[in-house]
């Protein structure tokens, strides 16, 4: 992981700050997913610039434990389009959209119709999630510790949290000796 991590980040000062369950994850959604490391790098950059250019959602802090006083930032990649326009368009988006475009009078469907649907349904519905800045994908888990971002791990939607924290525990510990001290703090804190 050490290697896949240098191939992306060199010895920069960033590197440091990224675990190695954090490479493997994004080692694993490279190969198995097609998720490419530049995504998820372009995800860690708009963290670090401020979010000040990024088309996605804006990093969220975990309000609820375990994993409370982490935060997630979304990755977006190509094989998240489909997603983000059926969240765009909604329950009734296509019907609207069909019957606006198609009409229900039963008239002639030409080529221009088609054209037009498939910019509404397709370009538009994506367009309107990334000019909101809204586009999701899945996550980057990291702590913001000292004023420096610290890169943990990779998470989907259906990951349960203390499945997330448990991974942290066992894995980014060795990466970050104080790691321990603060989640300790954090867990007597919530109680």
């Amino acid at each position: 992981m050490a290697k896949f991590r240098s191939l992306y980040l060199g010895a920069s000062e960033l590197a440091s700050r990224t675990s190695e369950l954090f490479w493997l994850d994004v080692y694993t959604w490279q190969t198995v997913f097609g998720i490419s490391a530049g995504d998820v790098l372009d995800s860690i950059r708009d963290l670090e610039d401020g979010e000040l250019k990024s088309i996605v959602k804006p990093a969220t802090q975990f309000m609820k434990p375990p994993l409370k006083g982490l935060w997630h930032k979304h990755v977006f990649s190509a094989r998240f389009i489909p997603k983000n326009i059926s969240s765009a368009l909604g329950k009734h988006g296509v019907r609207k959209i069909v019957t606006d475009v198609v009409g229900t009078d039963g008239s002639l469907f030409t080529l221009e119709k088609a054209a037009d649907l498939a910019d509404r349904l397709i370009n538009q519905s994506f367009e309107k999630r990334a000019t909101a800045n809204a586009l999701t994908g899945e996550w980057i888990i990291y702590l913001q510790y000292k004023a420096k971002n610290y890169y943990l791990c990779c998470g989907v939607h259906n990951d349960e949290d203390q499945y997330i924290y448990d991974r942290i525990v066992e894995h980014c510990v060795r990466d970050f000796p104080w790691l321990s001290a603060w989640l300790k703090s954090s867990t007597e804190f919530m109680k």
